[in-house]
């Protein structure tokens, strides 16, 4: 039986936090006010002050390719793809404080996740490489549904499947505050620096997703609201003992909606140049949070009672991993995940896990074809290390329930080196609360038929993850220990 680690954090009860919050008149939420009333209330009213919202903000749409009125389904697919690798190129090579103005940009320039340290430094990146930082995740559904393959048998091929493209935003200034490495506000040298609780623990929410993708009508440009997933994802901050410094969370408020403007501006400047006849959107899609109860009952009935399963290891001889080996052991897990590189075929797993000379894939469920989205690790600030993962079945299952939901994907996975060196913590983001918080708004048939999926998908990623450290990481380790961080009061 696995040990458990419970490890003290700065969180308040739920009595005392709404007894401090209405003296106080503390503001919680970030683009949202919470008031006493609406974290107190029974059942699911919205309570005084509380913003509903969605996970998810539809931020443009442009017309599909028609020609005497009748779609031309593979102009249209390429003319959305053409779109995310011109979003990918404005952000990959542009300073976007430069080009929309230090008014609109307060923060440092914002960098297009799965490129090189070369392209980020110097802003000098390929065609290959901006092509293969956009992700093309798959659906069950056909470019063309007149295509005569596809009305043949009713199949999709690999040829003709429609994808949709997925784009990683990131930025060195607001995910140092995410991640606890910067403080909210003042500083360390006074003593009277506050931060983000347990920041590292965050990072598989990380980072912000961008999504380019088409049906018979138009093209949509949708993204992760940063409001929206600041709440869902860091609840244990909602209810931390800091939020009750009103410049803290004055401050806190303040970040997504700003970044959420940033990315909004970037994303408008580069595809109005891109298609004069954009029209810009900021609609709410996904399910509908009417009260923080909302937040409380999704966090609280998943399988880990939090977004995240956390669990640490140690070295075999007592000894500290360096950050050489915690970016290693990164790497480690993208090379046994398999990824799309030369000599490679992505989805196949040779890695042999045990003396009978069994290889992972004869563990993983069957078909997954599980691989790396990137050929090396997104590193963000404190030294966490994100990999993320795919699978072409459960990829088609989740968008079978509607595109929409692309920016739910890939399955994101962190590495990073606590306690001074003695522990690497690999973090899961978990599918069970992806499902019950993203996908909330699929109907009750759909649910039932995801029934046991995201259990599988975990597992899957677990025994990947295993393999990786007991057979390709190069380093003796203890087996893993939970960590458990509170996510509610």
């Amino acid at each position: 039986m696995k040990q458990e680690i419970k490890l003290e954090k700065s969180t308040a009860t739920l009595a005392q936090w709404v007894k401090k919050a209405a003296c106080g008149g503390v503001l919680l939420g970030l683009g949202l006010s919470l008031g006493a009333t609406s974290v107190m209330a029974s059942g699911h009213g919205k309570g005084e002050g509380f913003k509903p919202f969605t996970p998810v903000s539809r931020i443009a749409q442009m017309n599909v390719v028609r020609v005497k009125g009748d779609i031309d389904y593979a102009a249209s697919y390429a003319k959305a793809r053409a779109a995310s690798i011109a979003l990918a190129t404005y952000v990959a090579r542009l300073k976007e404080a430069d080009m929309l103005g230090s008014d609109v940009i307060a923060g440092i320039d914002w960098k297009l996740g799965g490129t090189s340290e070369s392209c980020i430094s110097t802003l000098n990146c390929t065609d290959d490489e901006i092509n293969h930082a956009v992700l093309a995740i798959p659906s069950p559904d056909p470019i063309d549904p007149n295509d005569a393959a596809y009305l043949a048998d009713g199949t999709v091929t690999k040829a003709n499947t429609k994808k949709a493209n997925v784009l990683d935003f990131c930025n060195k200034k607001y995910a140092s505050l995410a991640m606890g490495v910067d403080p909210i506000i003042g500083n360390a040298a006074d003593g009277t620096a506050k931060y983000v609780v347990n920041g590292y623990s965050h990072a598989p929410a990380l980072p912000c997703e961008v999504s380019i993708w088409l049906d018979d009508d138009k093209i949509y440009v949708d993204m992760l609201d940063p409001s929206a997933i600041f709440t869902l994802f860091f609840s244990d901050v909602l209810f931390s003992e800091e939020m009750q410094d009103q410049d803290f969370a004055a401050a806190l408020n303040a970040m997504p909606p700003q970044v959420k403007d940033e990315i909004k501006a970037i994303i408008y400047a580069a595809l109005s140049e891109f298609d004069p006849e954009i029209k810009l959107l900021d609609k709410k899609i996904g399910p509908v949070y009417d009260s923080m109860d909302d937040i409380i009952e999704v966090v609280d009935s998943s399988t880990y009672d939090s977004p995240y399963l956390h669990m640490s290891y140690t070295k075999q001889d007592g000894g500290v991993f360096t950050e050489a080996e915690s970016k290693a052991v990164a790497q480690a897990i993208i090379n046994t995940l398999s990824k799309e590189a030369e000599g490679e075929v992505p989805g196949v797993h040779p890695t042999v896990i045990n003396e009978a000379g069994d290889t992972l894939d004869s563990i993983l469920s069957p078909k997954s074809s599980w691989r790396s989205a990137r050929l090396e690790p997104i590193s963000i600030p404190g030294k966490n290390h994100i990999i993320e993962a795919c699978s072409p079945k459960y990829a088609k299952m989740a968008m079978g329930t509607g595109l929409s939901h692309v920016n739910a994907l890939p399955c994101e996975i962190t590495v990073k080196i606590i306690g001074g060196g003695s522990k690497l913590v690999v973090s899961y983001l978990d599918p069970d609360f992806m499902l019950k918080s993203l996908f909330a708004d699929i109907s009750d048939e759909e649910k039932a038929q995801f029934g046991a999926i995201p259990a599988i998908i975990m597992a899957d990623l677990q025994a990947i993850v295993k393999a990786a450290l007991e057979v390709n990481s190069g380093i003796a380790m203890n087996p893993g220990v939970r960590i458990r961080y509170d996510m509610l009061p």
